[in-house]
């Protein structure tokens, strides 16, 4: 997974003051979950892939190449590559040279690109684009599972996830908070980009009365429950796309170690000088059946970071070390299952409509480099 910032990153980490958020309504349950690899599909190349989308029923999957104009290929559950899209940056026929997300349905192909949405057919013969009425700002993530399509109040919708809400406002001003969207809702009849989900008021962005850059969210959809969280905070909240009022139900997730961010004064800037805590973060939540998969680190105190004088990389992979990924399921509203540690050997990346789990072969565990992509499937199974 990338992010742009505007060069691509491959993971966003706000260095930032912290503190410790408690959650008290919901509860730690003794049921326990393996991830359990079922399957897996092998694609002969030296290039670098990182899997967009899955369609289940054709048995096809869309990758984003990494490198100029960011290709895009389909490759079939064998492995075997079908279709190739590569094209200018700057072609109408294009995507603008980021597909930050992306989504089968039905016979289309829909890429999220930094200024817009666009439809292609599964051979990539161009449809249709239509761009946002705001500009991006910030940060752009690519990679991530940002864009849905749902049936909502509205008829069939996409919802996406661009990056930063329709506000003119910067995050230093109060003024930004209160006009701030988590998610636009794009009704495919009108291809009209409608803001929605301000932060609620039990949201730490409203409640700590300060300013934050980067308020980045996490989300997906099962039919037309929409479940999202933003990645500093430790809150779920769940929004059922057919009601009209978009209510918000807030759930406290019981984290075992979350280490909160502090922001800056709104008029002011954050200091990114100052020696600070790596703060928690929420990487990705996924829906599976009717459970919610969540991903996240719990952060990591400044006492407890490697020395300063080691090499970049090592120093990097020592913060994974001391800071890893781990998993939890809520199996229903208030109920979570014990956390664990994520497997080092992959990296969950998508659910499809079977709810089979994806995962990309983490090649930095391995000792040279490889000749093909590894995708799992994965399963979630109680024990």
């Amino acid at each position: 997974m990338k992010l742009k910032i505007p060069a691509i990153l491959f993971l966003f980490i706000s260095i930032l003051a912290c503190s410790k958020k408690e959650t008290s309504d919901s509860k730690i349950f003794s049921n326990e979950w393996e991830l359990v690899i079922l399957d897996s599909i092998q694609i002969p190349t030296l290039e670098r892939l990182e899997l967009m989308a899955v369609h289940s029923e054709k048995d096809i999957l869309l990758f984003s190449v990494s490198g100029q104009n960011n290709p895009l290929i389909i490759a079939s559950g064998q492995g075997v590559v079908l279709n190739r899209l590569d094209v200018p940056e700057d072609s109408p026929t294009g995507f603008g040279g980021i597909c930050s997300s992306a989504i089968f349905m039905g016979d289309t192909i829909v890429i999220q690109g930094s200024r817009g949405i666009y439809f292609y057919d599964l051979e990539f013969q161009f449809l249709s684009g239509f761009k946002r009425p705001y500009s991006p700002k910030g940060m752009i993530y690519m990679g991530f599972d940002h864009l849905k399509s749902s049936m909502t109040f509205l008829g069939p919708a996409l919802v996406s996830f661009a990056g930063n809400p329709q506000t003119e406002y910067p995050p230093s001003d109060k003024l930004h908070y209160e006009e701030y969207n988590a998610l636009d809702l794009i009704p495919l009849n009108n291809m009209d980009f409608q803001p929605i989900l301000p932060l609620d008021s039990k949201s730490r962005f409203i409640q700590s009365g300060e300013a934050f850059n980067f308020i980045a969210l996490s989300f997906d959809l099962n039919e037309s429950k929409l479940t999202y969280a933003h990645q500093l905070d430790t809150i779920l909240f769940d929004v059922d796309l057919m009601d009209p009022n978009l209510t918000q139900r807030p759930v406290g997730i019981p984290f075992d170690e979350f280490i909160m961010t502090k922001g800056f004064p709104y008029g002011g800037r954050q200091d990114y000088d100052a020696p600070t805590d790596l703060p928690g973060n929420i990487n990705s939540i996924f829906k599976v059946n009717d459970m919610d998969l969540i991903l996240y680190t719990s952060g990591l105190r400044l006492e407890n970071f490697p020395p300063q004088e080691l090499e970049r990389s090592r120093y990097g992979k020592n913060i994974d070390q001391l800071n890893p990924q781990k998993w939890m399921v809520r199996t229903n509203q208030i109920k979570f299952s014990q956390p664990k540690l994520s497997s080092k050997n992959y990296r969950i990346v998508r659910v499809d409509s079977q709810n089979r789990i994806w995962a990309m072969q983490n090649v930095n565990e391995l000792n040279e480099e490889p000749e093909v992509v590894t995708i799992y499937q994965l399963q979630l199974v109680k024990k």
